[in-house]
């Protein structure tokens, strides 16, 4: 297949099991980042298509939403676009980039002869609905690019271009009084293998099982104070695993408290393997149609991504 040399530090399994397209693990959105990527259970919000397309159900508006966050590997950037129809369901898309920047190619004498320009590309069509008011399902369906371009002599070094297609199913289900525990599972990135050059170097994609649980405790308030006017927390944790192949599952742990929408303090801690893991911090701010999510990561000993990294998510409904 063709390649593209990136800093990245990976166990030797997971070159062999989810070469095809690393990307895809790559996580998107502050608030799911801020929570350690617990985000299975993630819901009424655009940025639950990139975790659990079951998340998208509980959409009260129509909303368009950006993220973005600078990675080691390059920039990320998603568009997302969902409308929510009575009675039939949640329907929209998504447009995922990671772009690797330019990468020069020199001569014997250090001059630059090519710029070859790696990125990768997915767009997501999803739907999602409710059933019975504490049953919500998804699905996505996914188109994978893997595009390299090349200007200058490029001679032994020739463009390449890769496309497969993938899904992602996932379910939520709320439990208890007023739906305070919310259970999820999703199965992503099930699909064809990468192909660039020929069918013998075609890589797998890289397929997670994912299972999670929040919890969500209204805290104590003034006397009379109704309870959509007290401050609540949320306590999540995912559990991820490979799927259809060995590996070692991961932990995440998140919590979430602030005042219905309009303010959120979050804190997460992500148990991952190859030097990943670390702790997040984060914040959300919502006022009428506008909402602002922030998250930084504390990863030790990471090449995947630069160290500390900033994720930014803008939304507006409609």
């Amino acid at each position: 297949m063709l390649s593209v040399s990136l800093t990245v530090r990976l166990s030797g399994q997971e070159l062999a099991n989810n070469s095809g397209a690393l990307f895809l693990l790559f996580p998107v959105g502050a608030q799911a980042v801020a929570m350690g990527q617990t985000a299975a259970t993630l819901d009424g919000r655009g940025e639950a298509a990139f975790w659990n397309p079951a998340g998208l159900a509980t959409l009260e508006h129509s909303e368009f939403a950006l993220n973005t966050a600078s990675l080691a590997a390059g920039a990320t950037h998603a568009l997302t676009a969902y409308y929510p129809s009575h009675g039939f369901g949640v329907l929209g898309g998504a447009v995922y980039l990671v772009d690797y920047g330019d990468l020069e190619r020199t001569d014997s004498a250090d001059n630059t002869v090519a710029r070859i320009a790696p990125r990768n590309i997915e767009f997501l069509a999803s739907y999602a609905t409710e059933l019975g008011g504490s049953v919500a399902l998804g699905i996505n369906y996914k188109l994978v690019e893997f595009v390299v371009d090349c200007s200058g002599d490029c001679s032994g070094f020739p463009n390449g271009h890769g496309v497969t297609h993938a899904v992602d199913v996932g379910g939520q289900f709320t439990v208890g009084p007023a739906g305070a525990l919310h259970v999820a599972v999703a199965v992503k990135n099930v699909g064809f293998k990468l192909q660039v050059n020929n069918r013998d170097q075609a890589d797998p994609l890289p397929a997670r099982l994912v299972v999670g649980a929040a919890y969500r405790i209204l805290l104590p308030g003034a006397a009379g104070l109704a309870h959509a006017e007290r401050l609540d927390l949320k306590v999540a944790a995912d559990v991820d695993s490979p799927w259809g192949s060995y590996g070692d599952s991961e932990m995440r742990v998140g919590i979430d408290v602030g005042y219905q929408r309009l303010l959120r303090l979050r804190g997460g801690y992500a148990f991952v393997r190859d030097g990943l893991s670390g702790p997040s911090v984060g914040m959300g701010v919502t006022t009428g149609s506008i909402g602002v999510d922030l998250a930084r990561a504390f990863l030790t000993g990471s090449d995947l991504v630069a160290q500390n990294p900033t994720f930014f998510s803008f939304r507006v409904v409609f």
